[in-house]
């Protein structure tokens, strides 16, 4: 691809060719991908007797990486002039390779899970294994030689993606000890399903007993038809993911030959496929079905999908400011008020019932859990609380939301809005009491719906479009 985006004021000699923009891209979600997949979980792979200074001295460079590689996807001109030598290759081939190593290190760290979990019943088939990651690689390794289409890599990776994930369901059960969420959502639903609320304590089998109930209604109610017929959770992760990844691919063809690309990427992050018992499906769908009603400008039903959102994730809160800002610079303040009391209300009608059924136990899951207890991994409040206390850590992450929120007020682009919440999401995470790996995915989720939306045709200036119907 030959055309060239010039945004207003942009110095000639920083204009580069979208292709080369998106290779850069598809290198930098790489990477990103990469050193969540290699940091993992916890200490791992770092000794857990390190002590907490210790291991945030060595994680300090990793994060610096983590971050220079965010800016890098968000501002690709960067790195243009040093990365010259992925001018050599093209982006299929580029995105070929690249999931070729994911799906090594995806085959590596089944492996490890198998050795690690297996007083907990893992048992890994490896003939089974060998053999779909064997044909796998092969179908990769073919593509790389004689040149796949975007589209092909992008069913070559969606297939990978599902045998691994059924694989793992057919060789890891679910187990609380090594993973409360799945197990602790199953016993949520029982509950709800028994005429009982879901909120309060549950005792899970090999596990600490009274574990509180921390998830919103909108996720753990998309769980309720796989619990009322005896599947396991695992599978509505799967079609969630499937969908996702589905409605991503669909809107990628809207805008540059090459985009399409970043979703492999992120859909064979191999810690992504190692973490077969996460619960972040649900979110990952529900986000793309924003994604795509906003892009398409439908306004009326992105905000009750957006509603939806706010009910199933507590981290929807903190990006759902940048949607309101992102409807108010494309559609006027009055119809960003309307986006965002559909939203709300939405949202009030699946959280209140819940919440005024049973309001302590409520509050305590879905917010206090989260106040009184932390996870070590890589992050920046660890930094922060040498200075500030730990207490008041909220109040930090308050501070650095309301001033992004401000200056998006001021000059956010609105086909910038995903990239704006990625940025908003990263820095509230990295600054939050309690981090889990796990959560950057979606920042990498975001990332996505940036670089799609990047290399879309311009949208028209406000009172050029059209007024879509819902």
């Amino acid at each position: 691809m030959t055309n060239v985006l010039q945004s207003e004021g942009e110095h000639p000699s920083r204009i580069i060719p979208e292709d080369k923009k998106m290779k850069i891209r598809i290198l930098a979600l790489a990477v990103l991908g990469l050193l969540l997949s290699v940091k993992s979980d916890r200490y791992f792979p770092l000794p857990d007797r390190l002590s907490e200074p210790i291991f945030q001295i060595i994680l300090l460079p990793y994060t610096c990486l983590f971050l220079i590689a965010f800016i890098i996807f968000i501002k690709p001109e960067i790195a243009e002039a040093h990365l010259s030598v992925i001018d050599r290759i093209s982006a299929v081939r580029l995105t070929t390779v690249i999931i070729l190593i994911f799906e090594v290190m995806a085959f590596a760290l089944l492996i490890v899970q198998d050795i690690r979990y297996a007083p907990f019943g893992y048992h890994l088939d490896i003939p089974v294994a060998v053999l779909l990651f064997a044909f796998i690689s092969a179908a990769l390794l073919y593509q790389l030689i004689r040149g796949a289409s975007p589209d092909h890599l992008f069913f070559i990776a969606l297939a990978g993606y599902i045998g691994t994930y059924l694989l793992s369901i057919d060789s890891f059960p679910l187990h609380a000890q090594r993973s409360d969420m799945l197990p602790l959502i199953l016993s949520g639903c029982q509950s709800f399903l028994a005429g009982l609320t879901p909120y309060g304590y549950h005792d899970l089998l090999y596990h600490p007993p009274h574990q509180v109930f921390t998830y919103l209604p909108g996720m753990w109610m998309a769980y309720l038809p796989a619990t009322a017929f005896g599947v396991d959770l695992r599978f509505m992760n799967l079609i969630s993911v499937v969908l996702s990844a589905l409605i991503l691919a669909y809107s990628a063809r809207r805008s540059s030959d090459h985009s399409i690309l970043l979703v492999p990427v992120f859909l064979l992050t191999p810690y992504l496929q190692y973490r077969h018992e996460i619960y972040l499906g649900v979110l990952f769908l529900i986000l793309s079905i924003v994604f795509f009603l906003d892009r398409n400008d439908r306004m009326w039903t992105s905000s009750i999908a957006s509603g939806y959102a706010l009910a199933v994730y507590q981290f929807v809160w903190v990006i759902f400011p940048f949607i309101v800002v992102s409807a108010f610079k494309r559609w006027g303040m009055k119809k960003a008020i309307a986006n965002s009391l559909i939203a709300v209300v939405i949202a009030l009608i699946i959280v209140l019932p819940f919440l005024l059924g049973s309001p302590e136990e409520f509050i305590a899951g879905v917010y206090g859990n989260w106040f009184y207890v932390d996870t070590p991994t890589v992050n920046l409040s660890y930094l922060i609380s040498r200075v500030v206390p730990w207490d008041w850590m909220i109040v930090v992450q308050g501070m650095v939301i309301s001033a992004i929120f401000v200056l998006a007020v001021q000059r956010m682009e609105p086909r910038d809005r995903w990239g704006w919440m990625a940025g908003a999401l990263l820095l509230f995470i990295a600054m939050n009491r309690v981090i889990n790996v796990y959560f950057y995915l979606i920042i990498l989720l975001l990332l996505v719906m940036h670089g799609i939306l990047a290399g879309a045709p311009s949208e028209k200036p406000d009172g050029e479009k059209e007024e879509a119907l819902d």
